[in-house]
């Protein structure tokens, strides 16, 4: 999908990509997993080569942020959660040449979602592309103070159900929901350390006006805040795991220790019942009268022996 923006007054409105030539008027040419027409067509209008799938792959900082005749690259990390609530980071390429923006990604995003929406009703101050691209990592930097914000009142909601201890379905799920909860912030921390690279780049590379030379350290500042209430998420995920796992060990502890007691308190009556079962001749007590309810009253005494022999110590 190709999306290409206009600059009028200050305010960013949509063009009709569809006909040709009108790339020409972009200030923002905006590709979402692009086919290779699109591509050709950038190519053929604008004179701008894109990135290919592996390069949007690559994790090193040399093949993330460069500037060459092509313009000045940036390849940053963004947020998303899919419809089945898995999250992920997903690479968008930004390339600034000849006073347009390129943004190629794989797939939409909620980020460039929530600005295209907000440019119905705002303006650009400076009117220009670093703005554009500043504006994008500022929404992204909102979206992801909202899901650390979301990931903490999950967190609450599971230290009650943890610390209640009562295990069950919902214990159960609550360990798993952690994991979860564990992933999505490892992945929020990676974006936010991405997003502060890429601006760094930015700041060192782009000679960017005054205006926006202010904004990037705004928002810089912004992720420096952010970075320790993420660490704190690691720190209370943690702390709420080795919780749990306290708990299920105490509750093992507590089903092994009754099987334990049990088997302490039959082995002496079943000694007793294996010392009267053996099959010599000459045992005088079978020839009592009141021989087998002795030897059922001596296996209760050896069995209640050790139990109030326990009981005695506080071993149950």
């Amino acid at each position: 999908m190709l999306n290409a923006f206009q600059l009028e007054n200050h305010r960013l409105s949509r063009l009709d990509a569809d006909e040709q030539g009108t790339l020409l008027d972009a200030v923002w040419v905006d590709l979402i997993e692009p086919g290779d027409d699109e591509r050709e067509r950038v190519q053929h209008e604008l004179g701008q080569s894109l990135a290919t799938r592996l390069e949007l792959e690559d994790i090193e900082a040399s093949a993330r942020f460069f500037e060459d005749e092509d313009g000045l690259h940036i390849h940053s990390f963004f947020f998303y959660a899919d419809a089945e609530d898995h999250a992920g980071n997903a690479t968008v390429a930004f390339t600034i040449r000849d006073g347009r923006l390129y943004t190629l990604r794989e797939r939409e995003l909620p980020a460039f979602r929530l600005y295209r929406m907000r440019t119905r009703s705002q303006t650009l101050i400076d009117g220009n592309v670093y703005e554009l691209l500043l504006d994008l990592f500022e929404t992204k930097i909102e979206q992801l103070a909202d899901e650390i914000e979301n990931i903490y009142s999950d967190l609450e909601a599971l230290s009650l159900v943890i610390m209640d201890g009562h295990q069950g379905d919902e214990y159960d799920n609550a360990l798993s929901t952690l994991a979860e909860l564990e992933d999505v912030g490892w992945k929020v921390r990676l974006c936010l350390m991405d997003t502060q690279r890429a601006l760094n780049f930015l700041v060192r590379k782009a000679r960017l006006p005054s205006g926006q030379l202010e904004q990037a350290r705004e928002v810089l500042r912004d992720i420096e805040s952010l970075l320790p209430h993420n660490e704190s998420l690691f720190q209370k995920v943690n702390f709420l795991m080795q919780a749990a796992m306290g708990f299920i060990n105490i509750e093992q502890n507590r089903i092994i220790k009754i099987f334990s007691v049990v088997s302490v308190v039959f082995l002496p009556p079943t000694l007793v019942a294996s010392s009267y079962g053996m099959n010599f001749e000459f045992m005088p007590e079978l020839r009592w009268s009141f021989g087998y309810p002795g030897a059922i009253m001596l296996m209760i005494l050896a069995g209640l022996a050790p139990y109030l022999y326990f009981k005695r110590k506080n071993w149950l």
